[in-house]
């Protein structure tokens, strides 16, 4: 799974270099421009070059690193109270999803005294060991990792006392999807039952879907969360929070050069007060393009009985070239059609610019006459 990823990612930024972004426009090297589709990885939910990312210079002119605390950090963790008021109010602050999750999976280690981790196949939780393989990763590290069945049952029998945590996307990438709420409760009963820490990974959901993430949209509250991407603002960032009990645990190390530096918290605090104040993002606006992203080519598909559907979760989709049900991302690799690199090719010939996970992202920038220029080259390459 992982090399295929790799490969992907390859052959995605060998096809072209980004020289600058404005909206939700890419412009290459050679001054051609795209739609962008990614958006940073999810990132950049207003915009490239929005006005929160400009409002940045005022931070940079009062210095971008003091590896002490500065005061906009205690701001974010205000602010994220009022989102998360069941969680403790201090955050730990780092650079990525990766160290944030990594973070997560010492915190419950720690407070849990064991040592096991449950992980999901298809699930994306960064670079960190345990929940990659390949080359450099030691086959002890991987053995503390059990790899779980996602959206399946069989799951709740492979849970032990041994435990410390589960990690998982509420909604993953790799699989977006709404219908996966009961699923979850499923799993938030089982982890009870056994007490296992259950860690919500919104490094991807959390900001996007709605303003409480996946916790949200499902009515599921986590021991620990992890957060990254939309949070920074477009600029570096993971958070973690949890229980009080869960995050009072001592003698755990959470240190870095960068973490919590003033860039990203400026930019942090400013992406909170716009979502606080319902300004720059509109939750409702994102839900309805993204919906219409994925009704409207479903029913070009059935019409004309091509074998894809677009599946998603808010304002994060994704195509399947199959048309038959797909529950995880077993199902994906079982069913779809293997040669899809020269769909993505094609589409980024007519401007369309998808990046190597293959996931589209939507922005506030997408607007509609946007939304239709995409679903119409989409369909034509669809016939090809």
């Amino acid at each position: 799974m992982y090399s295929e990823w790799y490969d992907i990612w390859r052959i995605a930024f060998e096809v072209m270099v980004i020289k600058k972004a404005i909206d939700c426009y890419v412009y290459d090297s050679e001054g051609n421009q795209y739609i962008d589709t990614t958006m940073g990885s999810g990132t950049q939910i207003i915009g490239h070059d929005n006005q929160i990312i400009r409002k940045t210079i005022n931070q940079v002119k009062k210095g971008t690193i003091y590896t002490i605390p500065n005061h906009h950090t205690k701001k974010v963790n205000k602010l994220l109270k009022k989102i998360n008021p069941h969680f403790h109010n201090e955050y730990i602050f780092c650079n990525s999803g990766t160290e944030a999750n990594m973070r997560a999976i010492r915190l419950a280690r720690a407070h849990t005294k064991k040592n096991i981790i449950g992980r999901f196949h298809g699930g994306w939780h960064g670079g960190l060991d345990g929940c990659i393989e390949g080359n450099g990763v030691p086959d002890e590290i991987n053995s503390l990792f059990r790899i779980l069945p996602y959206n399946d049952e069989k799951c709740f029998n492979m849970l032990t006392k041994d435990m410390a945590a589960v990690i998982i996307e509420p909604s993953q990438g790799s699989n977006p999807r709404t219908d996966i709420g009961e699923f979850l409760k499923n799993l938030r009963k089982r982890c009870d039952e056994l007490n296992i820490v259950l860690i919500f990974d919104e490094i991807m959901s959390g900001f996007r879907i709605s303003k409480g993430g996946g916790q949200e949209f499902f009515s599921i509250r986590p021991d620990l969360i992890t957060y990254g991407k939309v949070l920074g603002g477009g600029f570096p960032i993971g958070c973690l929070g949890g229980k009080y009990e869960i995050m009072k645990t001592d003698n755990v190390f959470f240190g870095g050069t960068f973490s919590a530096n003033p860039l990203s918290m400026y930019s942090a605090k400013n992406i909170l007060k716009s979502i606080e104040k319902g300004i720059l993002i509109d939750y409702t606006y994102l839900s309805d393009i993204g919906n219409y992203f994925r009704n409207t080519l479903n029913d070009y598909f059935k019409l004309y009985k091509i074998k894809k559907r677009a599946i998603g979760i808010g304002s994060i989709n994704r195509l399947l070239h199959t048309d038959k049900f797909v529950k995880n991302r077993k199902d994906r690799d079982k069913f779809e059609d293997k040669n899809q690199d020269e769909f993505y090719k094609k589409l980024l010939e007519r401007g369309i610019f998808v990046n190597g996970n293959r996931i589209f992202h939507l922005s506030m920038c997408h607007s509609m006459k946007v939304m239709n220029e995409m679903i119409e080259k989409i369909c034509e390459v669809s016939h090809e």
